[in-house]
């Protein structure tokens, strides 16, 4: 499962990119590594168990990680340096203490992500980064989440993708088109956003040939015309507290 990066905006502005082949895992585990120095204070929102995040740059660029969650399963997260059992809208961290924020898959799931980007930017230190991934509620993927009940989740990713029920939440996506997410962050005080839209592969698809070749043609289309990058899968967004 491949993508082409093809979008970047900073603020409203588009922003040309070079096109490469990479899954969007991928790309944001490479803006990861290019916001992220040795020694950095990095914390993990909403991190679980750890199971579908590598955490590469841990290795790469040697920093603290610590992780916050609800849910007891962080305690199996063994690539954290430290952890606490806690809402992301109410982070057991002081103002200015932590040098990068990453929120992966999270922020699609709460009721109120204005409160946590809030909490985001309280934590972080006067040069501080977030970095959050996401879907894009204008992708096919996205829109039938939005349109479908929560047992209909668990069923589809149970067959489909392999997950377990443990592993499956239920979904508000109140920040999760381009403006809407730029609009949160700028609001929630962050200076400076770029906001990059990546699309992927049709795996989750493979099940039906028909749906899985419908999949590849919408693959090819958003990542060809620039006009329709607003539909590609996943939303990046690096914000910066000043």
């Amino acid at each position: 499962m491949r993508t082409t990066i093809a979008e970047s905006i900073r603020s409203d502005e588009p922003i040309s990119v070079p096109s490469v082949k990479r899954s969007p895992e991928e790309v944001f585990e490479d803006r990861l590594q290019q916001i992220i120095s040795p020694g950095d204070f990095v914390l993990d929102a909403g991190c679980g168990a750890g199971k579908f995040f590598r955490a590469d740059f841990a290795k790469r660029t040697p920093c603290r990680l610590m992780g916050v969650d609800l849910q007891p399963s962080i305690g199996a997260n063994d690539k954290l340096d430290l952890r606490a059992r806690a809402d992301v809208t109410f982070l057991p961290l002081a103002d200015d203490s932590v040098d990068v924020v990453i929120c992966r898959w999270v922020i699609e799931h709460l009721a109120k992500p204005d409160l946590a980007l809030r909490e985001f930017r309280r934590v972080l230190k006067p040069s501080g980064r977030l970095a959050l991934f996401t879907p894009n509620l204008l992708h096919y993927y996205g829109a039938a989440a939005s349109l479908t009940p929560h047992w209909f989740h668990v069923w589809f990713n149970r067959r489909a993708r392999g997950f377990e029920e443990t592993d499956i939440f239920p979904t508000h996506y109140r920040a999760n088109t381009r403006r809407r997410l730029h609009s949160l962050l700028t609001r929630a005080g962050f200076r400076r956003v770029e906001l990059t839209l990546v699309e992927g592969g049709p795996g989750a698809l493979a099940f039906n040939r028909l749906l899985h070749g419908a999949g590849k043609m919408y693959e090819k289309a958003v990542n060809r015309f620039d006009w329709l990058s607003s539909f590609r899968m996943n939303l990046i967004a690096i914000a910066y507290k000043s």
